[in-house]
């Protein structure tokens, strides 16, 4: 006589058989791993682009002029405006260069009503 397979044995070897192909199919994965030069590519790419601050670097952008002119003998006018800021002249000649800004008026602007104010000339040599 043969004795009777109970549901809980049968179980048992079912889930046995399982587990040792789905590990058999996972060891077999194994030849298509990633090579030591592929994993040291994927690893040195950057996270994102590179960042350009300039202030730490202490460059600012360029200016671009609200106004440029040019005269035939290679003097050169340009006008730089921004919010806020006093409004910047300067002339490029033959005798150098000259930077026109507006002066620094923290004086009582009714105590000099008869004084006619000029721009300050920065001529460096």
């Amino acid at each position: 006589m043969r004795p009777k397979k109970s549901p809980f044995r049968v179980i048992s070897v079912a889930i046995f058989s399982i587990f040792i192909v789905i590990s058999h199919g996972l060891s077999a994965q194994g030849g298509q791993a990633l090579s030591a030069d592929e994993l040291k590519n994927i690893n040195e790419q950057p996270i994102s682009k590179a960042v350009k601050n300039n202030a730490e670097t202490g460059k600012a952008d360029p200016k671009k002029p609200s106004f440029e002119h040019k005269e035939a003998d290679g003097t050169s006018i340009k006008e730089y405006k921004e919010s806020g800021k006093p409004t910047e002249v300067v002339v490029e000649g033959a005798f150098g260069t000259y930077e026109m800004t507006a002066p620094n008026d923290s004086s009582n602007p009714k105590r000099e009503q008869d004084t006619i104010r000029v721009p300050t000339i920065r001529m460096p040599f």
